[in-house]
C-alpha cells in the first residue's frame, strides 16, 4: 500500500473541501476577530470534526448513505440558510449595540467554548453536501481505499487539512483583532455580517427560485 498516495489524496480532499471561503470560512474569521485564536479555535475543531466524520461515513458506506442524503432534497441547505440568516442579524445587532470585537470583553468560560463547538457542529452537520463530495471522491479512488490502513490514511489525511484550514481562518481573523482601531474593527464585523446574510439569502433564494 503506497501511505504517501493515500495520504496525498486525503490532504488534497480535504483542502478541496475547506478552501472554498463559504459561510462557514467567513464565520471561522468573524470569530477569530470577535473572539481571539484561544477562544475560536473550538469552532474550527468542531468543522474539521463534521468534515472528518462525513469523510469516514463516505468511505465506509458512502454508496449507500450518499443517495439517503440526497433523499432530502432542499430541507437541509433552507434550513442552514435561516440559520445563517439568523447569525448574521445577531451578529450585526451586537455590533451596533455591543463594544467593538477586542476592545472589550471576550465570552472566554468554558462553557462558551462548548456552545461555539456545537454550534459549529450544527452549521456544518447541516450541510450534506460535505458527503456528497466524498462520497464521489471515493468512488475514484477505488484503489487507494482498497485496504483498510489505506482507509485510515486518506481519511487521516482529510482530517488534518480541514483542520488546518479552519485554524487558519481562525488566526487570520485574531490577528487583525489588536491590529485595527476599534472603528475598523466595528466596520469590518458589519461586513463580516453582511456576507453571513447574503450568503444565507443566496442559499434559500437558488432553491426557491
Amino acid at each position: 500500500m503506497d501511505y504517501i498516495t493515500a495520504l496525498g489524496s486525503g490532504l488534497l480532499a480535504g483542502i478541496g473541501l475547506a478552501a472554498p471561503l463559504g459561510a462557514i470560512g467567513v464565520l471561522l474569521v468573524r470569530e477569530g476577530l470577535t473572539n481571539g485564536f484561544k477562544e475560536a479555535a473550538p469552532a474550527a475543531a468542531a468543522v474539521a470534526l463534521i468534515d472528518a466524520s462525513y469523510c469516514v461515513l463516505a468511505v465506509v458506506a458512502g454508496g449507500i448513505t450518499a443517495p439517503i442524503i440526497a433523499s432530502w432534497g432542499d430541507a437541509p441547505a433552507i434550513a442552514g440558510g435561516l440559520v445563517l440568516i439568523a447569525l448574521g442579524l445577531f451578529g450585526m445587532y451586537r455590533t451596533c449595540t455591543d463594544v467593538p470585537a477586542g476592545v472589550g470583553r471576550a465570552d472566554s468560560a468554558p462553557s462558551s467554548r462548548w456552545r461555539r463547538f456545537g454550534l459549529f457542529v450544527g452549521l456544518t452537520a447541516v450541510n450534506p453536501a460535505t458527503l456528497l463530495y466524498f462520497a464521489a471522491l471515493t468512488i475514484g479512488l477505488g484503489g487507494v481505499l482498497s485496504s483498510l490502513a489505506g482507509s485510515v490514511t486518506f481519511i487521516a489525511g482529510a482530517a488534518l487539512a480541514s483542520l488546518t484550514w479552519q485554524l487558519v481562518l481562525v488566526f487570520a481573523g485574531s490577528f487583525f483583532r489588536g491590529r485595527v482601531t476599534a472603528k475598523a474593527q466595528r466596520l469590518l464585523s458589519v461586513i463580516g455580517n453582511t456576507i453571513i446574510i447574503a450568503l444565507g439569502l443566496a442559499a434559500i433564494i437558488s432553491i426557491v427560485l
